[in-house]
């Protein structure tokens, strides 16, 4: 065999090789550019804040929550969820609360501010919900799914109680015989730092 004849036959195997490789990525849960990635809460916030910007130019962040409920924990990574953020306006001393889905963000509710209403630190804000709830299953979250199915998982983004520290609080809860779990993360380092409170 010639050495040209062998050089076209390397080449086509290694096509062949990568060809099959790109089928098979392509066509892996998650994988490729067809698959559907989770609508996430740093892409939900650019639009809420949008939303509340228009409702009072000087709105803040307070909080983030999401919920997803029935569900395992490998979909749990892939599916959307609708958030729900809430603004504070400290020149009008009013909340606004801004539901966000994959199409559009809108204003649901306004009400007065109490005291104890605080807005965080936005730019502190660095760990989205993906890296949460893949910590909250590697935590225990994956178990607690596998033993309740129809359970609910929520996120909650804001300030720590008692505290400044801007966390994500992730619950998985079960209704039926009241079976919980709780994570706490830090929403600055990724560090998980304890059971939610």
């Amino acid at each position: 065999m010639n050495r040209r004849l062998l050089l076209v036959i390397l080449g086509v195997l290694v096509l062949a090789v990568y060809g099959l490789l790109a089928v098979l990525v392509v066509g892996l849960p998650g994988g490729g550019p067809t698959s559907k990635a989770a609508f996430t809460a740093r892409e939900a916030y650019g639009m809420a804040q949008r939303e509340a910007q228009a409702w009072q130019g000087d709105a803040q962040l307070v909080s983030a929550t999401a919920s997803w409920s029935d569900l395992g924990s490998e979909q749990l990574l892939r599916e959307d969820a609708s958030w729900g953020f809430t603004f504070l306006s400290p020149q009008a001393r009013q909340v606004r609360i801004v539901s966000v889905d994959r199409e559009k963000a809108q204003g649901v509710q306004t009400i007065n501010a109490t005291a104890k209403t605080q807005a965080v630190d936005a730019a502190a804000w660095q760990v989205d919900s993906p890296q949460v709830l893949g910590l909250f299953l590697d935590h225990g979250g994956r178990d607690f799914l596998a033993e309740h199915p129809g359970a609910t998982v929520t996120l909650r983004l804001g300030r720590e109680e008692g505290g400044q520290r801007l966390v994500w609080q992730a619950f998985g809860i079960y209704s039926a015989d009241r079976s919980t779990m709780t994570l706490q993360v830090d929403a600055t380092s990724g560090e998980v730092t304890g059971p939610a409170r």
